[in-house]
């Protein structure tokens, strides 16, 4: 909210309802969440400040009884005072990227220092941002789409009464003492007594209970559901009514003759491996790390882009896949798909924040343009290099490259 010059409108009901999803009535005064929450972000940041990111050339302050954060830059130690610009601006840094920067200036495997700091201390602010592209409760939209989003998604705009987006999840193992019969008869298993530990270490564990386990397929990746809410957010301001169903209930020929979204990568979704299987990016393991990659095909055969884990295995830098198909023709007009896929579902999120970026679009456009297309193809795909948190979190996101398709 700082960022698009709305940061005095922040206020601690506002941060309880919007960014920690309290309800409604949800009183500041009974409930000290959001201050708690900025005293811990307080302390985090001065201890990162005072050791690893001792010489940091930005850094990112929240003064003890605001809520507003401050920029400061080194070595001259001002603050940058706020004011008002346009939420996808570029906040301006001395010789340094932008948090969504479109021409990545970091080597592979590497990430400006300054860049964890604003990381760690955006969370609070960030928060609120993506919430105040929701609509209001009366149903107003509270921010108007930037024109080139309203280019980009043209096509979106279905001739149904509402536009569907599918959503693949990823097989899972439920385990608990309390497993039900389920329809379906699906069969349960004994879980390792490893699991136990782990079990009762976020949640009550009955004396002698029994945990067990059973296969189901109804639980979403958090970047998913990231990546959705980012898609919702930017619908709402194009003023496009939707709806949510499991890929499970949208089948694949449903999905080809009506515009929507599909959020899932093919290594758990049938209807993007069959979507992307003849595209020339697509998303498969490869042979040689043995890790789920972006692999090119045809003109792009021998080109591959794998996931850098970080000292103990975590996902430190991965890659989204953003592809933009025409559907088959319809009476009413034009249909298109969008498949928002990602080595990890933090992938996910970067592709569906990279769609909904006014800047990272209309650059997109330019170099289309460049290309000799004008606006947007009616097919094409973008690679985009995103940095991941230690729990899995999209920290930033990047145009990598791009493909026009069918021309």
């Amino acid at each position: 909210m700082e960022m698009s010059g709305h940061g005095a409108e922040l206020t601690e009901y506002l941060i309880g309802v919007r960014a920690l999803g309290r309800s409604a009535d949800y009183s500041p005064h009974e409930d000290s969440s959001v201050r708690t929450r900025a005293y811990e972000l307080r302390q985090r940041l001065k201890k990162l400040y005072g050791s690893e990111l001792a010489e940091a050339a930005v850094r990112i302050d929240l003064p003890k009884g605001s809520y507003l954060p401050a920029f400061v830059f080194a070595p001259s130690g001002s603050v940058v005072a706020s004011a008002p610009r346009l939420a996808d601006e570029p906040v301006p840094l001395p010789e340094e990227p932008a948090f969504r920067s479109t021409e990545p200036k970091y080597r592979r495997g590497t990430l400006p220092q300054w860049l964890h700091a604003g990381a760690t201390g955006a969370l609070l602010a960030s928060c609120v941002a993506a919430a105040i592209w929701w609509i209001s409760p009366g149903g107003e939209t509270l921010v108007k789409a930037d024109p080139v989003i309203r280019q980009a998604w043209a096509s979106l705009r279905s001739p149904e009464a509402d536009l569907q987006i599918s959503m693949a999840a990823p097989l899972h193992l439920l385990v608990s003492p309390y497993m039900n019969t389920t329809p379906g008869n699906l069969p349960k298993f004994p879980a390792p007594q490893e699991l136990y530990n782990l079990f009762s270490r976020y949640r009550p564990l009955p004396t002698d209970a029994k945990l067990e386990m059973q296969p189901v397929q109804k639980a979403l990746a958090l970047g998913d559901v990231q990546a959705l809410a980012q898609i919702l957010a930017t619908l709402s301001s194009l003023g496009i009514h939707s709806h949510i169903l499991p890929e499970t209930n949208s089948p694949l020929p449903a999905l080809r003759t009506r515009s929507g979204f599909l959020v899932g990568s093919p290594w758990y979704s049938r209807a993007a491996s069959v979507l992307l299987e003849k595209t020339p990016w697509t998303i498969q393991l490869d042979p040689e790390s043995r890790e789920i990659s972006i692999i090119g095909q045809g003109a792009t055969g021998g080109k591959k882009y794998v996931p850098i884990r970080g000292p103990r295995g975590e996902y430190q830098e991965v890659f989204g896949l953003l592809t933009v198909l025409a559907g088959e023709p319809g009476g009413s007009g034009p249909r298109t798909l969008v498949v928002v896929s990602g080595l990890t579902s933090v992938g996910a999120h970067g592709a569906a924040s990279f769609f909904s970026s006014a800047r990272d679009m209309r650059q997109l456009r330019d170099r289309f343009e460049r290309e000799g297309v004008k606006g947007f193809p009616p097919s094409y795909q973008v690679i985009v290099r995103c940095r991941a948190s230690e729990d899995s979190q999209l920290l930033t996101f990047a145009y990598e490259t791009h493909r026009a398709l069918g021309r």
